[in-house]
């Protein structure tokens, strides 16, 4: 009896120690849960205190890549992935050269990078045998399974995913057919040897042929050939010039606009951003919103996701952009619902719109003239379709106050502001009416919202942030050996503080010491400057505040005084006697933010609008100050970017 009492006391036990671990394992697999449901939410953020890198490839410099960059860039900082903070992009293209893209990738795999970022499906073809080591995202492409992604979106390879964008070919065709009645020939060249143009090409083909319309086709295996193709197209007794998005063509675009404007041939794309570079009209891909959505994919590989279990995307985000010069040229007629539908929507109201300066500045001008100029670019005329109430503060806060009282007692269809000064009075102050900012340097800072896509509900905008590590690289290359430069900044000015720290660290990183003094009114401007001159600065690169840049001029003569170059960040100040500026362009924030104000216009909610960085930024130089200083500015600057 005791014997068979010992062995269920043994059982007992067992069962008790097999409870506490089951509990005990339960409680772990719960906190296991929820360490996953984390994972998953980090798996899109950047993780606070890490250091990511890119390594990014591409075929070679072209507006349409440079335009799925910049969102790519946006989106990711966003997420809280910032180049040059918590960032760093090593970048190499294969310079228009198909036989370039497998070492410049085989090269990368050799880089101390967490993945490989690769554009244009050539550049997906050459990644899949050379980048072994590293997994690869990939964007900026038609056709990434027929490039050997994979058999098909969910079955691809193990070690890639990414974005794929396929253009609207027959979209392409109707719109040709409809804007040239009676269009029997359509032309195009493309390199044979790229598999998405083979595609692209092919499916129009058929299509034209269904319809009776023939397809004239010329092809070339380099850049330095599109030239003669194109001459020898247009001759061909085509209707219209048609160019999908050839990696090759591309590299050789103004030689292609220029055969056809010789020929009035009318030049119809799949990449709207050569529009405005010559072409008459394009039905194509919104690169910059291909941009956005990639970044997602890009953060989930950075924070150690597998592509493998990511699936392969075809997006696409449809437009139809027209260049009206171009088309009178042509005396051909643009149907009305292709000349922005939104513009035209808003034709025939009578919108109130007020516009809040803080100081008058070269900045505010610019943004002011910009704002103006899309407005009537747009269709609207000031008096008929709009009126606009500007109001300045003259950089006196009582009068911002007072501004600010004034504009929040009435009802306006869009508040437009200059400035982070004026924009954080009125975002307080204004509820009942939409607003859209720019010159804001840091909108997050400015206590705008949380991020890019996350803030203020009646609020959107532009931020201005300066190039600061692109100033640290012009001033080291023009004068070598530098190990001093100086900068002004204002205290009670949160975009100044924001630009005077993130120079602070760009000098930092480029082994230069910076030198910032604080001023408060345009009379300490001038004693601050003396200061700094007086601490052996080597150069000024001065930031562009509203203080700042009202007083360029107080700050340039102490620098000319004292034989130290000046450097702006406005490029306004170059005519005025800087050597150089890397600047941006205030003149396109103006523009950028009637764009968000269209959005907001034509209906779209406010806080669905997320904030912009300013789509140009510019380079000038003055060769004549640079020559007074003994300074020689590099080739590489001496054109804006």
């Amino acid at each position: 009896m005791r014997r068979i009492k010992n062995v269920l006391n043994g059982f007992l036990a067992l069962f008790i120690i097999a409870a506490i671990l089951l509990v005990s394992d339960l409680s772990n697999r719960n906190k296991q849960s929820s360490r996953d449901k984390n994972a998953v939410f980090a798996g899109v953020r950047a993780v606070e205190g890490r250091q990511y890198r890119i390594g990014l490839t591409y075929f070679g410099p072209e507006l349409a890549f440079d335009n799925l960059a910049r969102g790519l860039w946006d989106e990711l900082r966003t997420l809280g992935y910032v180049r040059d903070s918590n960032l760093t992009v090593i970048a190499q293209h294969a310079g228009g050269e198909m036989a370039n893209l497998q070492p410049i990738h085989l090269n990368m795999d050799n880089q101390d990078v967490d993945l490989v970022l690769v554009t244009s499906t050539p550049g997906i073809t050459a990644s899949i045998p050379t980048v072994k080591r590293h997994p690869i995202v990939f964007s900026f492409t038609f056709t990434p399974l027929e490039a050997g992604a994979g058999k098909s979106y969910t079955d691809h390879l193990p070690n890639m995913t990414g974005v794929g964008s396929f253009p609207p070919v027959e979209k392409t065709m109707d719109f040709i057919r409809e804007i040239i009645p009676g269009v029997k020939r359509i032309g195009t060249l493309y390199n044979s040897s790229e598999i998405n143009s083979q595609l692209v090409v092919k499916q129009a083909r058929e299509y034209l042929k269904d319809n009776n319309i023939q397809l004239v086709e010329n092809t070339i295996i380099n850049s330095s050939e599109v030239y003669q193709a194109i001459s020898a197209l247009c001759i061909r007794n085509v209707d219209a010039v048609w160019i999908t998005g050839d990696n090759t063509a591309m590299q050789a675009f103004h030689g292609i606009a220029k055969v056809c404007r010789e020929n009035n041939m009318p030049l119809i794309m799949n990449d709207t951003e050569f529009v405005e570079m010559g072409a008459l009209a394009a039905v194509g891909i919104s690169w910059y919103d291909v941009g956005k959505r990639t970044a997602s994919y890009v953060a989930r590989v950075l924070n150690g996701e597998s592509p493998a279990n990511i699936p392969i995307e075809n997006y696409v985000k449809e437009q139809i952009t027209i260049n009206p010069e171009i088309a009178a040229s042509l005396n051909i007629k643009i149907p009305e619902k292709y000349l922005n539908p939104a513009d035209a929507a808003l034709k025939g109201q009578s919108f109130r719109f007020c516009l809040a300066h803080y100081v008058d500045s070269p900045n505010s001008e610019d943004a002011e003239h910009g704002i103006r100029d899309e407005l009537k670019k747009s269709g609207l005329i000031e008096g008929r379709d709009f009126t606009l109430k500007v109001f300045n503060a003259q950089g006196d806060i009582s009068t911002l106050n007072s501004i600010t009282e004034a504009i929040s007692a009435e009802k306006w269809d869009l508040v437009f502001v200059t400035s982070t000064p004026s924009t954080q009075a009125i975002a307080r102050k204004v509820t009942n009416s939409p607003i859209v900012f720019t010159m804001v340097g840091d909108p997050i800072k400015a206590g705008l919202g949380k991020s890019f896509t996350d803030h203020q509900s009646n609020i959107t905008g532009v931020s201005t942030m300066s190039d600061f590590k692109g100033m640290v690289s012009l001033v080291k290359e023009s004068m070598p050996g530098i190990q001093i430069i100086g900068t002004i900044y204002t205290p009670g000015e949160v975009n100044s503080v924001a630009y005077k720290e993130a120079l602070e660290k760009a000098a930092e990183q480029g082994g230069l010491k910076l030198i910032a003094v604080p001023a408060n009114s345009a009379t300490e401007v001038v004693d601050a400057a003396r200061s700094i001159a007086n601490r052996k600065i080597q150069a000024f690169t001065q930031i562009s505040d509203n203080l700042t840049a009202s007083s360029g001029s107080s700050i340039m003569k102490v620098a000319y005084d004292n034989r130290i170059p000046y450097f702006a960040f406005i490029g306004k100040q170059v005519k005025d006697g800087a050597v150089a500026a890397i600047a941006s362009d205030y003149y396109y924030a103006g523009v950028d933010a009637v764009m968000l104000a269209k959005q907001v216009l034509s209906g779209v909610p406010v806080k669905d609008i997320p904030f912009m960085n300013v789509s140009k930024s510019v380079v000038d130089v003055n060769r004549e100050a640079a020559r007074y200083f003994g300074i020689t500015i590099p080739d590489k600057y001496q054109k804006n970017k």
